[in-house]
């Protein structure tokens, strides 16, 4: 195999998911010389072997009121620029529907979001199951954030920057990546089943796998998680939804995107949420993990919370699916060097959809000359080394 089958470039982007996708697309814009590589999404992924990816799916929540000052900030910062990634990829993706939050610290996330512009204020319980047929009965403050906030599609994201990123001239490598050696001269070379590519350096945006590839090994925890999507027509009423203490109170939290159309065409609500009980899998686990349906006891809370909140939907079949959230200490992504000529940007803690764009541009600030390019600390997000 020549080291010039697929190309020669300064930086490889290693995953084209969400982040990946991003800092790629922000690269390329700046007249690097960028390859993105990464699988595209299994067709079956009860068969595949995987990697597996985190943004096949139809929605995530989005919103700018956020848990703490940098996930508000990146959060703002990247729906400031949903509108002209679309318009200049042709690619739609965000449905402003609102957000509603219950949250003993409701409060503390209002006073972040006005900062940004959000129009978020605190509702009350009857508001709520007035114009949005959703029944709160937790006792906590409840905050609704209005357009932007809503949710997006993460395929379609992902397909708009690669999109973006293809008309800045980067590569884009269907395919995963099977081996790294590293040359005399120190250059990268890059094995894959559509080629090889060599990079003077990389960025690492792997998610939850990539972790055979390097010697080095980040500190984090893959945490596998299910999701339950019930069919139910959109009568355009229900808003994301994010909620501590669920009535269910098996789960910690429980999240849902409104009625979206799935592939198959029909229109299901999507519930997730996280068992106190956290599994958490290793390299070997996670091929099946994603093979399954997810988490039998998970799936019991997550369709009980959605009957619960909503008494009154007409709520049909159900199906289920895996997802892993790749957590670290913090709580916070990590984005910076791990080794000579080697940035990492990963470990999303479940948050990072909505706020891909500004993480990935973040990290492609590191491969500039001035380096590290935010107004938040480059020590929030310094990744942890085994």
């Amino acid at each position: 195999m020549s080291d010039r089958t697929t190309g020669d470039v300064e930086i490889a982007v290693i995953g084209r998911g969400l982040i990946g996708s991003a800092a790629a697309r922000h690269l390329a814009e700046t007249n690097r010389s960028v390859a993105l590589i990464g699988p595209g999404e299994p067709a079956d992924r009860t068969t595949s072997n995987g990697p597996f990816c985190s943004h096949p799916d139809e929605g995530r929540i989005t919103r700018i009121a956020g848990r703490s000052e940098m996930w508000t900030t990146v959060a703002a910062q990247s729906i400031e620029r949903y509108a002209d990634i679309a318009r200049r990829s042709g690619i739609e993706f965000h449905t402003p529907r609102g957000v509603l939050i219950g949250y003993p610290n409701g409060p503390e996330w209002q006073a972040r979001a006005e900062v940004w512009g959000s129009d978020a204020r605190i509702v009350e319980r009857d508001w709520v199951r007035e114009h949005t047929g959703i029944a709160i009965s937790n006792g906590h403050p409840l905050l609704y954030e209005g357009a932007p906030a809503g949710y997006i599609n993460p395929r379609r994201l992902v397909a708009a920057q690669t999109e973006l990123a293809r008309q800045a001239n980067a590569f884009v490598v269907e395919a995963a990546v099977n081996r790294i050696e590293r040359n005399s001269s120190g250059l990268f070379r890059l094995e894959t089943s559509n080629g090889a590519v060599v990079a003077r350096q990389l960025l690492v945006a792997t998610g939850a796998f990539g972790s055979p590839l390097f010697e080095w090994k980040l500190k984090v925890e893959r945490r596998a998680r299910t999701t339950v999507m019930a069919r139910l027509d959109d009568d355009q009423r229900i808003p994301s939804l994010l909620l501590d203490s669920p009535p269910d109170d098996r789960i910690n939290e429980a999240y849902w995107v409104p009625p979206v159309r799935y592939p198959d065409g029909s229109v299901r609500i999507k519930i997730g949420g996280d068992l106190k009980a956290t599994v958490l899998l290793d390299d070997a686990d996670l091929v099946p993990w994603f093979r399954s349906d997810g988490d039998p006891v998970e799936i019991e809370c997550l369709t009980n919370n959605l009957y619960a909140l909503l008494p009154d939907a007409p709520l049909g079949d159900v199906v289920t699916a895996p997802c892993v959230i790749t957590g670290t200490p913090s709580e916070m992504p990590y984005i910076g060097w791990v080794d000579d000529g080697v940035a990492v940007a990963l470990g999303g803690n479940g948050s990072a959809a909505k706020s891909s764009d500004e993480l990935g541009r973040i990290a492609a600030s590191l491969f500039g000359e001035s380096g590290w390019d935010s107004i938040l600390s480059p020590g929030l997000f310094t990744p942890q080394l085994l």
